[in-house]
């Protein structure tokens, strides 16, 4: 990951204070803060700018919130920094998919890109080395903004989803151990994938239905036992070489008749073909919905499909020369004539082939059909040990999958936790329980601070789980509103802002510049500030839309 990549700058001509346009807001390396006034003002615009930045990250949320419906469309410029040199785009609210490519002076250069390319250049900008995650997937998550509902503190992980399982992979991905897994995950897919599609195939009776139970598999192996004493006893006095024979015969037979009936497909299309070419040469041919129907009729075995390609050529073929039209017409004649001779060819061999051999018809009948039963037992039998297969295919890798996972998620377990103990440690004077992460399953964690379940405790916790995180990985940038640090205390705000203030990543808060907090935070909060909002034409807009009208 390259260090020096950030976010640069926000414009956008809306916004305004009290002096007149805000300009191009700048930012920096580590702690960016959104400051409010003295008094906590509410509604003068620090979780829309917050908000504003996530969309400059690739998110969505602004363009869908009411802030447009009171200010109108707007574009927001922004520029990022990356290994080679500045980078500069525009959003416009109306058209959010979207993401224009600007110069310096923010007009557009070339065609907009979609989102999704957007963000792929901030993931390549950025130069993260993870395989399998998205960059919204990193970023998003941890932008905990008013209106982005992710800052529920029990299921601090949960991301536009609900399923725990989603929180959880981005986990093993975003700590770069999702290669463990991944590959199994993907066996796992083929594998049942594969059970799936043969059971289908069965129910469609594309493959032999299988017996469901081993008590059956063995009724059927000792069935076929006993057709098979049957079978050699009702061979045992017959001509071996002629038996041979007649089964021979009877596999020819079964043989040149498939090829004839082929062969006479192959004649019907040349034929077919044969007609639309001397017609059309002919101009004497129109071909209708009836004609297909009358042909179909004569011949039942002709591909209407193939017909219907057919004149489409044959429609094509207007424009061709008259001579052209022969050729093609002699070259069918040509097929047909090597098709006709191979029907005889076929037809003779079944004549030669029709000759009985001094085999009893009652034994012919017998013998097929002790081996009717004992082929339709075995393909059964055959199918059962392949559905059987199939499952244990599933099974094995499941426990494969099980194992790999749960030291995964053990692996994130350690690190995570003993991050989280090293900035707890620093947030309180005295030590006191840290928030501790524990993944249940592949589907199911928990979060919670041992023995203090104050809510002042699990926003502080919240916090140091996104530092540990910001830490640990690859995560370029985290983001903090204002609602998370109300109910914090002033001693662990004192320990908070020093970690803060210590990262080289960029980390956006919106932060009341109060007098309960104490001096050391309201500085910190001052010297880090990017833009300051207010109350009276001081707001990011210059008004707000959040006073009844009259008052």
């Amino acid at each position: 990951m390259y260090d020096g990549a950030m976010l640069k700058e926000v414009y956008c001509e809306l916004f305004k204070s009290t002096a007149g346009p805000r300009g191009r807001i700048q930012f920096h390396q580590g702690l960016n803060t959104v400051l409010g006034g003295e008094a906590a003002d509410n509604s003068i615009g620090k979780s829309t700018f917050l908000l504003i930045l996530d969309y400059c990250f690739g998110g969505e949320t602004y363009g869908k919130a009411n802030v447009k419906n009171y200010v109108g469309d707007h574009t927001i410029c922004f520029t990022f920094h990356f290994r080679d040199g500045d980078h500069y785009y525009s959003r416009t609210v109306s058209d959010s998919k979207h993401v224009n490519r600007c110069n310096s002076e923010y007009q557009p250069v070339g065609d907009p890109i979609d989102l999704k390319a957007f963000r792929q250049e901030l993931f390549d900008g950025y130069e993260i080395a993870l395989e399998d995650i998205t960059f919204r997937d990193m970023v998003g998550r941890f932008f905990r903004i008013s209106g982005k509902g992710n800052d529920e503190i029990e299921n601090p992980l949960h991301y536009k989803s609900p399923k725990g399982e989603q929180a959880v992979t981005a986990m093993e991905k975003l700590f770069g151990m999702y290669q463990f897994v991944g590959a199994l995950k993907k066996r796992l897919k083929e594998a049942d994938e594969k059970k799936k599609t043969y059971n289908k195939a069965r129910r469609l009776k594309l493959v032999p239905s299988a017996i469901k139970t081993d008590k059956q598999y063995a009724k059927n192996i000792a069935r076929i036992d006993e057709l098979q004493v049957e079978l050699a006893g009702l061979t045992k006095d017959t001509d071996s070489d002629l038996l041979e024979k007649e089964l021979q015969r009877k596999s020819e037979e079964a043989e040149a008749a498939s090829r004839l009936r082929g062969m006479k497909r192959q004649y019907g299309r040349l034929a077919s073909q044969y007609r639309v070419v001397t017609k059309n040469r002919d101009d004497a041919f129109v071909t209708t919905e009836d004609n297909l129907q009358t042909l179909a009729s004569y011949f039942p075995t002709v591909n209407i499909k193939r017909i219907e390609e057919v004149e489409a050529f044959h429609r094509k073929l207007h424009g061709i020369l008259d001579s052209e039209l022969s050729d093609e017409a002699q070259s069918l004649q040509v097929l047909m004539q090597a098709a006709t001779q191979e029907i005889q060819k076929l037809e003779a061999e079944l004549v030669e082939l029709g000759i009985p051999i001094q085999v009893p018809k009652p034994f012919l009948e017998k013998y097929s059909e002790l081996q009717r039963e004992i082929s339709a037992l075995e393909s059964q039998n055959e199918a059962f040990e392949q559905t059987e297969q199939f499952k244990a295919d599933v099974e094995a890798v499941e426990k494969d999958l099980d194992v790999a996972e749960s030291q995964v998620l053990r692996d994130i377990e350690d690190m995570l936790n003993a991050q989280m103990v090293r900035y707890n440690d620093r947030v309180y004077e005295v030590r006191r329980e840290a928030p501790t992460i524990k993944f249940e399953s592949k589907a199911k964690y928990d979060f919670h601070t041992p023995r203090d379940d104050g809510k002042g405790t699990a926003f502080k916790s919240l916090i140091v789980l996104d530092l540990s995180i910001l830490k640990l990985t690859e995560l370029p940038a985290i983001a903090h509103d204002s609602s998370i640090f109300k109910n914090i205390g002033d001693l662990p705000i004192d320990g908070i802002m020093d970690i803060y203030l210590e990262s080289k990543k960029q980390i956006f808060i919106a932060f009341d510049k109060e007098g309960a907090y104490t001096k050391k935070v309201a500085d910190a909060v001052t010297d880090t500030a990017v833009i300051k909002l207010g109350e009276n034409g001081d707001q990011l807009f210059g008004w707000t839309w959040a006073i009844k009208e009259g008052k």
